[in-house]
């Protein structure tokens, strides 16, 4: 079967079809697939079949695997895999969601992942569990030139806590950290190394403040941000099935797990981050 990239949205989301990447795949074949990445936001890659060291092998079509700042998800057999799953309970002991909220990944480092994947390994039974991915590429480019000239001039400062009081990670209570919890500033608007397009790049859980601000001014900031760019056909919704991978772009997107399904119910996915970027 000859690899297929089919869109599934008009500004975001995209499927590959006919290809298996747990085996090594040729370089045309890697650069079809970044470049869908890239054009497409979010890519799905259907009917795969991945252990961990597999899933290794599939994230390394799109460039080097590096290691994640919690430390208690981390895949034994792995190490560069880890879990992302409700199995892992809260520190009051309860099982809870994850990452319900938009943000892009391990934005509290100097040089944050280009690109996060995950594989599904248990999905509710009942359904449920969607992953979404927004494209702040497309949500900037429709905000109105005062406002661009506004965000441009931005800058954010993140650590492991953020002081948001709608979107807290638990993880941050329950693990230990692979590096030392120092505050990191990058700009709000970021410029895509490869297609030199504008995006908003922000993590709310981890997001302390912007440079000049106070932590409530900031967050009624990203409200109001929210509240212009955030438009239905600027996400594009996974609804998982066994076997899928799904791989996006933290430069230029957001995304989030939505709370939509059982908590009695387990919901367990590999997760991988690739290829150190500095903003």
């Amino acid at each position: 079967m000859v690899l297929e990239i089919r869109k599934l949205g008009e500004y975001v989301g995209a499927e590959a079809l006919g290809v298996d990447l747990s085996k090594p795949v040729d370089e045309e074949t890697q650069r079809v697939l970044n470049e869908a990445v890239i054009e497409h936001v979010a890519l799905v890659i259907r009917d795969q079949n991945y252990g961990p060291n597999e899933f290794v092998q599939a994230a390394s079509a799109f460039g080097e695997p590096m290691a994640q700042n919690f430390t208690k998800f981390t895949c034994k057999e792995q190490p560069l895999v880890n879990y992302v799953s409700n199995k892992y309970k809260s520190a009051e002991g309860k099982r809870v969601y994850h990452s319900g909220y938009w943000h892009t990944d391990h934005a509290n480092r100097d040089a944050p992942p280009k690109y996060t994947t995950l594989y599904a390994l248990e999905l509710p039974d009942s359904g449920g569990g969607d992953t979404g991915v927004f494209n702040t590429r497309a949500g900037f480019a429709s905000l109105s030139r005062d406002w661009q000239d506004k965000l441009e001039g931005l800058q954010t400062v993140n650590s492991f806590r953020g002081t948001s009081k709608t979107a807290q990670s638990f993880k941050v209570d329950v693990s230990d950290k692979l590096i030392d919890d120092v505050p990191v500033t990058h700009n709000l608007v970021r410029t895509h190394s490869d297609n030199g397009k504008k995006a908003i790049y922000l993590h709310q859980g981890k997001l302390q403040k912007f440079v000049g601000m106070g932590s409530n001014e900031s967050h009624d900031l990203v409200s109001e941000i929210f509240s212009l760019i955030m438009k239905p056909e600027f996400v594009y919704r996974h609804k998982w099935r066994l076997g899928d991978m799904l791989i996006w772009d933290n430069r230029q997107s957001m995304h989030q797990a939505y709370k939509d399904y059982d908590l009695k119910e387990t919901r367990t996915l590999f997760r991988i981050i690739i290829e150190p970027e500095v903003p």
